[in-house]
C-alpha cells in the first residue's frame, strides 16, 4: 500500500527535480547514451565525435520524461483524492503505463530492436531468474534519478526496470498487432 505523502508543488517539481534530475543523468551521460545506442549512431566520444548537440538534448528529453511520470502520478493521485468512498482494486499504475513506452521509444531511435530475456543467476546459493538485455540496462540507469526521488522523499517503492521494460514490450506487440489487422 502507497502512503500518502504529501504531494511536491508545481514549483519544486520544475524548480528543484527538473535540475535535478538532469544533473543525475548528465553525470551517467556516457553510460545512457552508450546504452541508449547514440555513440553507434555518431561514433564513439572524443574527437571525432558529431553527435554532442543530440547527446544533450537526449538527456535533457530523458529528464523530461522522469519529469512528466512524475506529474502524471501527481494527477492521478490528486485525481484519486477527489473520489468519495473507497475504489474497489488496486490503483493504476499511470508511472508504468507512461514512462516504459517513452523509453522504449527514445532507445528505439538507435537500435533496430529491443528485447529482453531472463538469464540464470544464483541469489543465497539458489537459482533464481533475473532480467537481463540492452534495453534492460537503459531503463534500469534511466530511472535511477526517478527511482531516488521516489524512496527518499515520497516513502514508496522503487519502479522496477523489468516491469517497465516487459510492459514497454509487450505493449509495443499489442500495437504493432492491432495495426497489421487493419
Amino acid at each position: 500500500m502507497q502512503s500518502q505523502t504529501a504531494l511536491p508543488s508545481q514549483s519544486y517539481v520544475w524548480g528543484v527535480l527538473a535540475p535535478r534530475f538532469e544533473a543525475d543523468l548528465a553525470e551517467q551521460k556516457a553510460k545512457v547514451l552508450g546504452l541508449c545506442g547514440l555513440y553507434d549512431a555518431f561514433g564513439p566520444p572524443g574527437d571525432g565525435f558529431t553527435g554532442e548537440h543530440e547527446a544533450d538534448e537526449t538527456i535533457v528529453e530523458l529528464a523530461g520524461e522522469l519529469l512528466r511520470t512524475v506529474a502524471l502520478e501527481m494527477e492521478e493521485r490528486i485525481a484519486r483524492s477527489r473520489t468519495t468512498g473507497r475504489r474497489v482494486g488496486r490503483p493504476r499504475d499511470v508511472m508504468s503505463r507512461y514512462l516504459g513506452p517513452a523509453l522504449l521509444t527514445l532507445f528505439l531511435r538507435y537500435h533496430h530492436s529491443a528485447g529482453r530475456h531472463s538469464v540464470l543467476t544464483s541469489i543465497d546459493g539458489k537459482l533464481a531468474q533475473m532480467e537481463a538485455g540492452p534495453f534492460f540496462e537503459f531503463v534500469k540507469i534511466a530511472i535511477d534519478p526517478l527511482n531516488q526521488f521516489l524512496v527518499s522523499e515520497l516513502h514508496r517503492h522503487p519502479l522496477s526496470a523489468a516491469r517497465l521494460a516487459r510492459y514497454a514490450l509487450d505493449q509495443r506487440r499489442r500495437n504493432l498487432r492491432r495495426a497489421r489487422r487493419h
